[in-house]
């Protein structure tokens, strides 16, 4: 079924209008707009503040529908849902999305530090929709990682789409160092079988739909680049019947997103 208020959005097509610069904690794109590409090189010279956060991998939490599940529709971007993680109600007033590479230490900030709190105050009570979408950037195993993400996906959207979640944290949790190769393919699928997957579908996928997932992810790049996003992890906050929109590059403090999501929330 489409996604209904697809066509309501497109009036916010290229215009994110608020910015917030700040002090950017990101990834910058080394990579450029080819998915094929590859660079050497690491993330950017900047390191985040407390370093490879670890933790536990939080709990889906109470209180939903829904909190992951599969989509269809396009979003603002003309980027398509249907093979795109979506995280809390389709009917919520702000959507979020939220473009990042598994190699880029500061989404892993992000994730491990800062999403489980906006997933706790905003997602569960129905406020906030995050898309999650991909934006290699990195070096060359930012590629085969965003590869593997959409495969995981594929593989548990429509039995038990919070998996997702737990592979996304771990992947992050076991982030190693720049340069370290800890995140060639091998070592991502040990990574994805720890946590519970069975590794064989997913190398089957990448093998046999790696051309289709590399269109999609570029569709992704795109959106990316018409928001003026050149680095990870970024985030355009959306409210379609206002058509404000927001933007916060990097890792920011939780109070700036909060600031952000209620500000456009209350427009």
């Amino acid at each position: 079924m489409p996604d209904i208020r697809s066509n309501q959005r497109r009036a916010v097509l290229r215009s994110v209008s608020l910015v917030f610069a700040g002090s950017v904690a990101g990834c910058m794109n080394l990579v450029g707009d080819d998915p094929d590409a590859s660079n050497a090189e690491g993330a950017a010279d900047q390191t985040p503040g407390n370093g490879g956060a670890t933790g536990t991998t939080p709990p889906p939490p109470d209180g939903e529908p829904p909190y992951m599940h599969p989509a269809s529709g396009t979003t603002d971007y003309g980027v398509s849902l249907d093979d795109s993680p979506v995280m809390g109600s389709d009917d919520a007033p702000i959507d979020m999305y939220y473009w990042s590479d598994y190699l880029c230490p500061f989404c892993s900030d992000f994730s491990l530090k800062i999403h489980p709190k906006i997933n706790r105050n905003f997602v569960v009570d129905g406020s906030l929709r995050i898309v999650f979408l991909q934006l290699p950037n990195i070096g060359p195993n930012s590629l085969p990682a965003a590869l593997l993400s959409k495969c995981v996906w594929q593989q548990v959207a429509d039995g038990d789409p919070n998996r997702f979640w737990k592979w996304h944290h771990s992947i992050f949790e076991q982030q190693g160092e720049e340069n370290s190769g800890w995140a060639d393919i091998d070592k991502l699928l040990t990574i994805t079988e720890n946590a519970g997957f069975d590794t064989d579908p997913l190398k089957k996928c990448i093998r046999n739909r790696q051309d289709s997932i590399k269109e999609d992810i570029q569709a992704e790049i795109d959106a990316a680049n018409q928001a003026n996003i050149t680095g990870t992890p970024a985030f355009v906050f959306v409210n379609p019947t206002t058509e404000n929109t927001q933007r916060i590059t990097g890792t920011q403090p939780y109070d700036v997103f909060k600031r952000t999501i209620q500000s456009i929330k209350d427009v």
